[in-house]
């Protein structure tokens, strides 16, 4: 009986990676977190008419393993096969997305200004303290993450038509389904546990070892690509403009000028911005004078400088298809204009074992690490009596006075209990990280749910059992749709 209901509970597994897909969709965890360098000139894989981007990918990429790196108390820093994981998270998540995405668009679904507009203004990542969308903040969060805002408009252009897509997925539920449901979810455990430590300073480092781990991932390690560049920088005359001027220019095109409700922001609301594109639009003009005479040698650069592809505000798309010599068009840089010409690409390439030796260590130790502890933790099984901590659900709370901070922290805790939940085993143990393992033994196990327990957590499960049943629908229209719109992957992972 007790191997029965273990087996069940990873039926709730399902219902906890849509938690965490809708909470990867909804917010800016591990932002900016990595990078991996594609060339971005080209699209990480298509799908049907549509393209996941490399701003995409590593956005969805940083996103889960925020998450998950945060649930596991960093355990994904060190780990590059987790990391591999994530990634085929990540690109799996954004297909089956850009599948449903061509299903919508040619059912008709589409999205609009407004739409778009109420979704940046009740984001709680760009609010005020007063609970008010506030611009400057979320310019400021997009460059600070190396996202423009023409890519995250765009997503959420695609989350809206995904979203009006998944109301044919609610479907009515049943009454049995809900107490199966609340049966699994609430199911108690009573749990014998026992720690066991190990110490990364008790690892002798072995060279030749080191260097076996240096040439398994020695893809993972790049010098970055750098662009030598000539720059010609223009910024527009700080003047005061006349008014008549202003507002004829305002007059041409005033629906760019928008509150985040819609409304049209009459001339004095905008003038602000008003000043700002029409200095920008004179300086056009100017720009586009320089680039001639710059490419008739009739002036000179400004100064040389190099950049990598970590500096986003330069048009790298435009450098990666560019040949030595050649000189790009004006673009808008700094609240002016820049003119560069690319002198000489130095392509990235793969750092030595010595260059790289102080970055590969970490990975050497955690892997030793792991390997050791995980060694210890399977001959303790064999003896193992632990400490009865009592009865647990999979929500449950560190109970102080049986569960010692030293031994696990609520954070810890809660991670363990998520990895007993989800295992179908009676008597195993938990890897937290590098230098600490819980062993467990289920005694026994209660369930049927408290009532009053189902009552308060009813909108939740009801969300749950909703999302569950959405999600075998979705699944099985996304089999069928990879039948009707081909799939072209160019990303080959890291180490390509």
């Amino acid at each position: 009986m007790l191997t029965w209901m273990q087996h069940h509970k990873k039926y709730l597994v399902i219902t906890i990676w849509i938690s965490v897909i809708a909470f990867v969709g909804a917010g800016f965890a591990g932002w900016g977190a990595y990078d991996f360098n594609l060339n971005r000139s080209s699209s990480v894989a298509v799908v049907g008419d549509e393209k996941i981007t490399f701003s995409e990918f590593n956005m969805r990429y940083n996103q889960i393993f925020g998450y998950y790196n945060q649930i596991s108390n960093g355990a994904l820093e060190k780990d590059e096969k987790l990391k591999e994981n994530v990634e085929n998270m990540a690109l799996s998540s954004l297909i089956e997305d850009k599948l449903l995405l061509n299903f919508a668009k040619n059912l008709g679904l589409t999205s609009s200004e407004n739409e778009i507009l109420q979704e940046l203004a009740h984001t709680p990542a760009f609010q005020n303290q007063n609970g008010d969308f506030d611009k400057s903040i979320y310019y400021e969060l997009l460059r600070l993450n190396h996202i423009s805002t023409k890519d995250y408009e765009q997503g959420l252009s695609n989350e809206v038509i995904i979203n009006k897509l998944n109301q044919i997925f609610n479907l009515p539920q049943k009454e049995e389904e809900f107490k199966m449901l609340a049966s699994s979810y609430f199911m108690r455990d009573s749990l014998s546990i026992e720690e066991i430590d190990f110490n990364q300073k008790d690892i002798k480092i072995d060279e030749g070892e080191l260097k076996k781990v240096w040439e398994e991932h020695k893809e993972d390690f790049k010098t970055q690509r750098i662009y030598e560049i000539s720059s010609y920088f223009l910024k527009p005359d700080e003047q005061n403009y006349d008014d008549k001027e202003l507002q004829a220019f305002y007059n041409e095109d005033n629906s760019k000028y928008k509150d985040f409700n819609g409304k049209i922001l009459s001339f004095e609301e905008a003038k602000d911005d008003v000043i700002k594109a029409y200095a920008l639009n004179k300086l056009r003009n100017v720009a586009n004078e320089k680039f001639l005479e710059l490419k008739d040698g009739k002036i000179a650069f400004q100064k040389d400088l190099n950049i990598t592809d970590n500096d986003v505000y330069y048009p790298l798309e435009l450098l990666a298809k560019a040949k030595n010599g050649d000189i790009l068009r004006p673009f808008e840089f700094a609240k002016g204009y820049n003119i560069i010409k690319l002198k000489q690409v130095n392509p990235a390439r793969i750092k030595n074992f010595e260059e790289a030796k102080e970055e590969v260590l970490p990975i050497y130790l955690s892997e030793k690490a792991r390997e050791i502890l995980k060694q210890k933790a399977q001959n303790s099984l064999e003896t193992f009596k632990g400490t009865n901590i009592g009865f647990f659900s999979r929500d449950s709370q560190r109970d102080s006075q049986k569960i010692d901070e030293k031994i696990l922290n609520d954070s810890q805790f809660s991670y363990f209990l998520m990895n007993v939940f989800n295992s179908d085993e009676n008597k195993s143990y938990v890897l937290l990280n590098d230098d600490k393992a819980i062993l467990y033994k289920i005694n026994a196990q209660k369930l049927m749910p408290n009532p009053e327990k189902i009552q308060q957590y009813k909108t939740m499960l009801e969300q749950n059992l909703k999302n569950l049943k959405a999600n075998e629908i979705k699944q099985e229209l996304v089999e069928k749709l990879k039948k009707e719109y081909p799939i072209k992957i160019y990303y080959k992972g890291k180490s390509s």
